[in-house]
């Protein structure tokens, strides 16, 4: 903990914190108790951080559509959706093994049959992905890669595929996107992951924090791409 590097200014005083999350706010409150193991580690680094830096953390809530910032940091769902371990075994005992998580983050990068997290690239900077935004990253020399993009940049990612010559395998909506011929083009083999609505095949985490079924309207599809093959 790196106490030593905390301002004197703020030793003896109280830093308000406005949030607009009530779950954060009562964790905090009960001095980084909860069910949420991720959570409570954060809380509890909180509590001590203020106890030997000697200054105080208040927490006020602010409801969300009093948030400024609210606008700018709340994204699609979609976006942040991820595929539950028992449907990644699917994948893995079809096309699989897999060493690479290509658009992931320390939360919910998939892991191997044994239990070891893939090497993944991140939206954003985190310490221990291998990279930051996938579309900066040299794809051609990587092997053994599985991707669960964001539909809308499904599109973009391909292209980017192919510019790159790279092999992956992908989770994909069924419908005719713009994409669909191409995907058409290099795909090599593909099954059926799961119906619509389905509840079980994949997550995203809710305002509480915890992680809630995702249910997509349509057929998901697994397709194993070879943009190496032309």
């Amino acid at each position: 903990m790196l106490v030593n590097k905390i301002p004197d200014q703020i030793q003896g005083k109280t830093l308000i914190c406005k949030v607009d999350n009530q779950a954060l706010k009562a964790i905090f409150d009960r001095k980084g108790t909860s069910r949420n193991l991720f959570m409570t580690q954060i809380g509890k680094q909180l509590y001590w951080l203020q106890y030997f830096g000697e200054f105080f953390i208040k927490m006020e809530y602010v409801k969300s559509e009093l948030n400024v910032a609210d606008t700018f940091t709340r994204q699609n769902p979609v976006l942040e959706a991820s595929i539950t371990h028992p449907f990644f075994m699917k994948i893995w005992n079809k096309f699989g093994p897999f060493k690479w998580d290509l658009m992931a983050s320390s939360a919910n990068v998939n892991c191997s049959a044994s239990g070891e997290k893939l090497k993944y690239f991140s939206r954003y900077y985190d310490h221990f992905s291998h990279g930051c935004d996938i579309f900066l990253q040299p794809l051609h020399n990587l092997e053994q890669c599985f991707c669960f993009p964001p539909s809308p940049i499904i599109g973009k990612l391909m292209k980017y595929f192919q510019q790159q010559k790279a092999n992956c395998v992908m989770v994909l909506p069924k419908i005719c996107g713009s994409w669909y011929n191409l995907m058409k083009q290099y795909c090599e083999e593909s099954f059926s992951l799961c119906q619509p609505f389905n509840q079980h095949a994949f997550t995203i985490v809710s305002s509480r924090g915890i992680r809630v079924p995702m249910r997509f309207k349509t057929e998901m599809i697994v397709v194993k791409l070879n943009f190496a093959k032309n």
